[in-house]
This record gives structure tokens, sequence and C-alpha cells, in this order.
């Protein structure tokens, strides 16, 4: 098999062809998935049949793998996957039911934010004719960042943004006053408001809906309305790539150049099951 790379229109995505991601793939091949995540901040390596050693083993070869808060979801065999699913047995949910409902970038609620995550893709709901449902969006914040007038550039340096894990949890629409409390004691952090990607070099605007609450040092009052802008500016839909899931796929993206999305345009007895590793990151110089 040759490892072969298609790239959509626009500056993120790529579908990866001619791989099977196990413990026989040579060095040279993971090489060039790593590079094109990094490059474009989401890549699909497509018709895969993995386990869940198989996916860890895949995962570290990025890095030491960190397991998320939400403990009730992670494999029991394999506790370094998050399982993401709307499938109830015994009357609970076996995965997160809502993870993607915001813009967010995963981990920007801790010092160290995550690196990449892999979300593997068991079961992909579809309409009745057959196309898939459960779409995931991503914009490339290097892009978005690059097309920043220059007199928004300069009065975002020195900048950091507030990020906050109960803010995702807690404070918005729907939030259940479990996850509000499991997620209070959690402190807020602070990053710059245009990272430099520690692999490429690219500067990139690192704010969310899902995780950015204020500006450190600024009032509200005038942090709120620059917030609102940078967020509506960094998911233009010129920065966007739209991933349509099909059962198999590998979805690798990179925490640092992208923020993700999912659409939830599916319910029961449409079934989505996906099965997530998460590498973890450094702090931003």
């Amino acid at each position: 098999m040759t490892l072969d790379i298609r790239y959509p229109d626009g500056p993120a995505g790529a579908e990866i062809l001619g791989v099977r991601v196990n413990h026989d793939m040579i060095d040279a091949d993971f090489d060039r998935i790593r590079e094109t995540v990094h490059r474009r901040g989401v890549a699909v390596v497509r018709g895969q049949e993995l386990d869940e050693e198989d996916q860890v083993a895949f995962g570290r070869r990025f890095g030491p793998l960190q397991k998320i808060f939400l403990a009730e979801h992670l494999s029991l065999r394999c506790p370094e996957l998050f399982l993401v699913s709307n499938i109830i047995e015994d009357g609970k949910p076996i995965g997160s039911t809502d993870a993607g409902k915001f813009w967010h970038t995963d981990g920007a609620y801790l010092e160290k934010p995550h690196n990449v995550s892999i979300l593997y893709a068991i079961e992909v709901p579809h309409r009745e004719d057959g196309q898939p449902l459960g779409d995931t969006l991503f914009a490339h914040m290097g892009a978005a960042c690059a097309a920043l007038p220059e007199s928004t550039r300069r009065r975002l340096q020195g900048l950091r943004g507030v990020h906050s894990l109960y803010h995702r949890y807690g404070e918005k629409a729907g939030a259940t006053q479990t996850m509000a409390d499991r997620t209070r004691t959690v402190a807020a952090v602070s990053h710059p408001l245009v990272v430099t990607h520690p692999v490429t070099g690219q500067p990139c605007l690192y704010v969310s809906e899902g995780y950015t609450t204020g500006i450190e040092g600024m009032a509200d009052e005038e942090a709120g309305p620059l917030l609102a802008e940078l967020c509506e500016h960094v998911v233009r839909p010129e920065f966007q790539y739209r991933h349509r899931w099909s059962v198999g796929d590998v979805l690798i993206w990179d925490n640092r150049a992208t923020l993700h999305r999912a659409t939830f345009d599916y319910h029961l007895p449409q079934r989505r099951l996906m099965r997530r590793a998460t590498v973890a990151g450094e702090a931003f110089a």
C-alpha cells in the first residue's frame, strides 16, 4: 500500500489513504501523518479497524496520553480512551452525549492544553437515504489569525485570554447541577490570545466560545465585545473544514491549531459511537 494524501479546498483538512494505523505502520508513514495534522490542523485516515489497544498504541506515537476528567465515560479496559456516544444501556449513557456542543479546543482549561486528539468512528448515524449524520466542523486558528487586520493583531499583543472548564460545563444552557459542582473547583487558567504553534511556528488565534471567559487584566465591559468579535472571526466559513463521518475513520486534529464543534442532527434509534484518545501537551511559550 502507498500512502496517499488529498487536500480539500481551504486551509484545513486532509484525507489520508493507503495506510493501516497499526503496529506494522512504518515510521516514515507515521511522520507524514503527523506532519499533515500539524500543517493542516486536522486529517482523517480512512478505512481502519482498531481495537482499543491499537488506538492507544497509535496515540502514544504522538506523545503521552492523558485521561480526561469525565471518568464515568472512560473505557474500563483502556482508561486512556474516552467514549463519545448517544447510546443508552441499563438506563445510562455509555459515553458523553453532548461532547462538542460549542466551538472549543480540547484542554484549553489546562495549564498544558492537549496536543492532538484522535477520534475513531465505530458507529455512525445515517438518514433514511443513507447520508451520514453527526458531522464535525473545524476552524483553522492559524488561518484566522493571518486574516486579522493589522490593527487587531497589534491590539492583541501581550493579551492573555482566561479559559474556564466551569464556563463550559456549569454556565452554559443545559448544564446540569452535577457537572456545575464538579467543574466549579477547577481553577481557570490563562493563555496568550495569539499563541505560536510549537511545531509550525504559525501564530494562531487561541480563543473560543466554549472556554474563553475574559481577558486577563481587562474589565469585562471592554473584554466582552473584543472576545465576541474574535470568536465570530475565528469560525468564519473560509477557515472551516467539515468532516463527514464513515465507520472506520480515524480523525486526528491539532488542538493548538484548530477549534471544533459537533453537529447534533441525529437522535436514537440513530446510534453514534466514537472512541477518543487525547495526547498531553505543553504550556505555550
